[in-house]
């Protein structure tokens, strides 16, 4: 039963209420459908990083293994150790449909920053280093796509279920309440012809 006073006054509250509410929810649908639209971009770009990370990382340990037959494991450590530690990334967010969206900036430098000797490595050494350099920027970009894509999924989700709020439970209710309200003033405006229409017939 409704708790919301039958008179006309409400009546067309209400049904401006139940249209502004329609209106919420198609736009809702269409944040939704934004929302979807960007998820399936950083999907598609993310299946493709992942194909060239698994390739890369390939790559990079075959190079590994050679630079540790061609200087033994303990001398590759030494060397792994005083390579310095690179912090050149930098993080910006920007907004879409009110979800950030992070903007990884990362300054690669193909040319790795060592603290030893040329004497004391091999080439194979120097083409180590360069493929993981490569392969951190590929673990960055598909660190930040899969961040992305958990936010655009929570997002999705919440507006799905705002969305579903509105058109399963809080329209059908406003409406529900709109038909009894009006079947009421009906009932009421009969009354009112009945009770006029005998006033005359007594005159």
């Amino acid at each position: 039963m409704s708790s919301i006073l039958p008179t006309k006054s409400n009546l067309i509250k209400l049904k401006k209420t139940i249209a502004l509410s329609k209106q919420g929810q198609e736009l809702l649908e269409k944040k939704k459908y934004i929302l979807l639209k960007e998820k399936e971009k950083y999907d598609t770009e993310k299946k493709k990083i992942e194909q060239e990370y698994k390739l890369q990382k390939d790559e990079a340990f075959k190079l590994l293994q050679n630079a540790n037959v061609d200087l033994g494991i303990n001398n590759i450590s030494i060397i792994a150790y005083n390579i310095e530690i690179d912090n050149e990334i930098d993080i910006k967010y920007k907004t879409v449909m009110g979800v950030e969206i992070p903007e990884i900036a990362y300054n690669y430098d193909s040319k790795p920053n060592i603290n030893f000797g040329l004497l004391d490595t091999t080439i194979s050494v120097d083409e180590a280093i360069i493929a993981f350099k490569k392969l951190k920027i590929l673990l960055v970009n598909l660190t930040k796509l899969e961040i992305i894509i958990k936010r655009l999924n929570n997002a999705i989700e919440k507006v799905q279920k705002r969305s579903n709020s509105l058109k399963d439970i809080i329209i059908p209710n406003y409406e529900k309440d709109e038909k009894h309200i009006q079947e009421i003033l009906e009932e009421r405006d009969r009354e009112e012809f009945t009770r006029m229409k005998m006033i005359k017939k007594s005159k």
